[in-house]
């Protein structure tokens, strides 16, 4: 095996000797911030009643089935307009959190929310801990692709743009979907492929999205062990999910193949009529299945990890062109792989400051049309360059054109090219 690079980081040469330090420290300030902000800073206002996710509240209620035996019926949960959509796993994570709920009968904010539902205190630390894996994921890549230098500030732009609209949201699934994506693309950076695919199945089993990284994930396998990275990374995920229908199929087919939205929750999409409520599939999203198989085939062979990882974080990003309501934590994924891709081409602070820029629009409610033209000005600001790398054609060393980058910096490490 000969290995092609442009240049190598002297510090990432020596790897890392502390790969956990900082991700524990800012996912304990995480935890902190989170908790403080949902307890006591309601408290201090005069709110009358914690600030908590409602969506965590029925991820929760789905784990109680699992320490019930009840592990197959954890679609079951909720009513028409408040079901548990996340991937089978989730339930098997939280389920400690509701053995501890159900032994010392704390309060759940669902069915109903009680201004203070006692079960918080034990579940918002632990899925805000999630941050913890989240940012050695992101470390971790870092490291791989030779990015010695500013791993800290990375880690810190994907907390602020990233982490933090999961949880506001509460979707840790969403957070640990993309730590087994990251993790994933390291494994396949660092030629260890098939070993990748398995936690690419693991991610697509904790939220469906992460299905869209497939096709790139095998285009930049080596073409002998293709087909066994396809099989790995896509099989488990349709045995298990299969084996929930099999087994309820009536509610696991409206989570799973027929997912709901709701209008009135998020921002609705042009396409989508102003007076929809409820919709129980989107067909437009196999858009963003197209779009993952395109990119995917125009990336095959491709050794260079800044055009690898901007290729996926386009994918992700561009999903919400596809859905017929979109969120703040929909865009975290795309936002987490750009960051990385674009730490390994130059600075990324204006990419940060454009991230975080998108993410305010979002409590913001002003006309539709006016409100799209707006994300669209700056999802283009996010999506048009790395895409314009995609579309150009590679260097002698797979590699479009010299990147700029700092004196400290010398650049990524390419994929080692094998025979």
């Amino acid at each position: 095996m000969s290995t092609e690079a442009r240049g190598r980081d002297p510090v990432s040469e020596l790897g890392d000797p502390h790969p956990w330090r900082a991700a524990i420290v800012l996912g304990l300030l995480a935890i902190a911030a989170g908790m403080l902000a949902s307890t006591v800073l309601p408290v201090v206002l005069g709110r009358g009643g914690w600030w908590t996710p409602g969506d965590a509240w029925i991820s929760l209620r789905a784990a109680h089935y699992v320490p019930q035996g009840a592990w197959p019926l954890i679609y079951e949960t909720g009513t028409k307009h408040d079901i548990f959509d996340g991937g089978p796993l989730l339930p098997l994570v939280l389920a400690p959190v509701a053995y501890v709920s159900d032994l010392f009968h704390l309060r759940e904010g669902y069915p109903f929310a009680p201004p203070y539902p006692s079960a918080w205190i034990v579940y918002g630390p632990y899925v805000l801990a999630s941050a913890i894996p989240l940012l050695y994921a992101v470390r971790a890549l870092a490291t791989e692709i030779g990015l010695g230098a500013r791993r800290l500030l990375l880690q810190g732009a994907v907390l602020i743009v990233a982490f933090v609209p999961i949880a506001l949201y509460g979707h840790v699934e969403d957070a640990i979907a993309l730590t087994l994506l990251l993790l994933a693309f390291r494994d396949l950076l660092a030629g260890r492929e098939l070993r990748g695919a398995l936690l690419v199945a693991a991610a697509i089993a904790f939220k469906q999205w992460s299905l869209l990284a497939v096709p790139v994930f095998v285009a930049i396998s080596p073409a002998p062990v293709r087909l066994r990275v396809a099989v790995r990374s896509l099989v488990p995920p349709a045995l298990l999910e299969g084996a929930f229908l099999a087994m309820d199929y009536p509610y696991a087919s409206r989570a799973l193949l027929h997912t709901p939205t709701f209008a009135s929750l998020g921002h609705s999409a042009l396409w989508i009529s102003p007076s929809a409520d409820y919709l129980s599939s989107v067909p437009a999203r196999a858009g963003a299945i197209l779009l993952a198989v395109v990119v995917g085939w125009r990336m095959r062979d491709q050794r260079d990890p800044s055009r690898v990882l901007a290729a996926v974080g386009v994918i992700l990003l561009a999903r919400f062109f596809f859905e017929s309501v979109v969120h703040a934590y929909y865009l975290a994924p795309g936002i987490t792989f750009l960051l990385v891709s674009e730490r390994a081409w130059r600075r990324i602070v204006t990419k940060t400051a454009i991230a975080a820029a998108l993410l305010l629009a979002f409590p913001l409610h002003p006309d539709r049309q006016l409100w799209w033209a707006g994300v669209y000005v700056l999802g283009a600001a996010l999506l048009v360059p790395p895409a314009r790398r995609l579309l150009a054609r590679p260097g002698p060393r797979g590699d479009p054109g010299a990147a700029p980058r700092e004196a400290d910096d010398p650049g990524p490490r390419a994929v080692l090219s094998r025979s």
